[in-house]
C-alpha cells in the first residue's frame, strides 16, 4: 500500500510518500491547487497511481486539500492528538515538518482500519463553520464583558459597551443564519427537529450535533461517543497498574462542551432516573459524564434512524 502524509501549516505543506516496497520520498509544496496539482504530478512521477492519503485536522487549513484531494484518492483526517500520543509510542524525539509527515503516514498505514475516509459535504461544512463562527463570537463576548468590568475609564467603558453590542447582534445573525440553513435542507430540518425532542437539548446544541453527524460516517454509537471524547479509559495491568477510569484526551472539545449544558439539565428535572439511581454513590461530575455519554448514543440513534425520541426506551435504560 502507498501512503502519504501530509503535515499542513497555513502556507505550505510537507508531504511524504511512503511506498509499498518501503522507499520513501519528501515534497515541499504551497497549500493551494497549484501545489496540490504539482502532488498529483509527483505522485505520477514516482508511478503511484493510488494512494492513502493522510493528515491532520489542524484548524481550517487542511480544509482544502482534503476537498481537492478526496476527488482523486482516498483520504483521512485524523485527530492531532492521536499523531501526538503515537510520537510518544514511537519515542519520536525529532520534530520537523518532514518528520511530522512521516509520522502522520507511518500512523495511517498502521491504523487504516481504524480510519474513517473523508467525505466532504458541503451543507455539514457550512454549518460547522457556522457554529464555530458562533463559538468563537461567544468567547469573545465574554472578553468584552470582562474588560468592560476591568474598566474604569469612561471612554473605555463606552468603548467595549459598543463592541458588545456589536457581537451579541453578530451572535444573533449567526444563529439566524444557522436556523435558516438547516430549515433550507428537508433531511437536515428533520434531525434538527428530533434532535430538540431530548430533554434537555436545544436549538444550539441541536444544530452542534447535527454539524458532527452529518459531517461524518459514524459506524456505530460508541465511535461517535469516542469521537466527543467521552468515552472512560481504563488501566489495569497485572496488580500494580489499576487506575480508575477516566475520560479519554482524545475527542473533539466542541462537542464535548455542546452536550454539557443537555446533561445538567437532564440531571436535574431526572430524565434519566434509573442511570442517575445506578450512580447514586459517585460523585455528580461522574454523573454528569454518564448523562453526556448517553445523549451522544440519543443523538446518534436518532440521526441514524430519523424518528424522534422515545421516553418509554430510553429513560427506562
Amino acid at each position: 500500500m502507498n501512503t502519504i502524509g501530509l503535515d499542513i501549516s497555513k502556507e505550505t505543506i510537507d508531504a511524504v510518500l511512503e511506498k509499498s516496497d518501503g522507499q520513501t520520498y519528501h515534497l515541499k509544496i504551497r497549500n493551494d491547487t497549484q501545489g496540490f496539482e504539482e502532488l498529483t504530478k509527483w505522485m505520477k512521477s514516482h508511478k503511484v497511481r493510488k494512494a492513502v492519503i493522510a493528515m491532520e485536522a489542524t484548524g481550517i487549513y487542511y480544509e482544502r486539500a482534503a476537498e481537492y484531494l478526496t476527488a482523486y484518492q482516498t483520504v483521512y483526517v485524523i485527530n492531532p492528538l492521536r499523531i501526538k500520543e503515537y510520537a510518544k509510542s514511537r519515542f519520536s524525539h525529532t520534530k520537523t515538518d518532514k518528520t511530522d509527515a512521516a509520522l502522520i503516514a507511518d500512523y495511517a498505514k498502521r491504523h487504516q482500519d481504524l480510519l474513517t475516509p473523508y467525505r466532504p459535504n458541503q451543507a455539514a461544512d457550512e454549518l460547522h463553520k457556522l457554529n464555530s463562527l458562533k463559538n468563537q463570537l461567544k468567547r469573545q463576548l465574554q472578553e468584552s464583558r470582562n474588560r468592560l468590568h476591568a474598566a474604569t475609564d469612561e471612554y473605555i467603558k463606552a468603548t467595549h459597551q459598543a463592541i458588545i453590542l456589536l457581537i451579541e447582534r453578530k451572535i444573533s445573525q449567526t444563529a439566524t443564519r444557522i436556523e435558516r440553513l438547516i430549515r433550507q435542507q428537508n433531511n437536515l430540518k428533520t434531525h434538527y427537529d428530533n434532535l430538540q425532542t431530548v430533554p434537555g437539548i436545544g436549538k444550539e446544541t441541536a444544530a452542534a450535533l447535527l454539524a458532527h453527524l452529518t459531517g461524518k460516517d459514524f459506524e456505530t454509537a460508541n465511535k461517535f461517543v469516542a469521537y466527543a471524547g467521552l468515552s472512560p479509559k481504563i488501566e489495569q495491568s497485572g496488580t500494580s497498574v489499576d487506575k480508575r477510569g477516566r475520560l479519554s484526551r482524545y475527542g473533539n472539545r466542541r462537542l464535548k462542551s455542546a452536550l454539557y449544558m443537555p446533561a445538567v439539565v437532564a440531571y436535574r428535572i431526572g430524565t434519566f432516573g434509573k442511570l442517575t439511581a445506578n450512580l447514586s454513590n459517585k460523585p455528580k461530575m461522574v454523573i454528569i459524564v454518564a448523562i453526556m455519554r448517553k445523549l451522544a448514543k440519543i443523538a446518534y440513534y436518532l440521526y441514524k434512524t430519523g424518528k424522534p425520541f422515545d421516553k418509554t426506551r430510553y429513560q427506562t435504560a
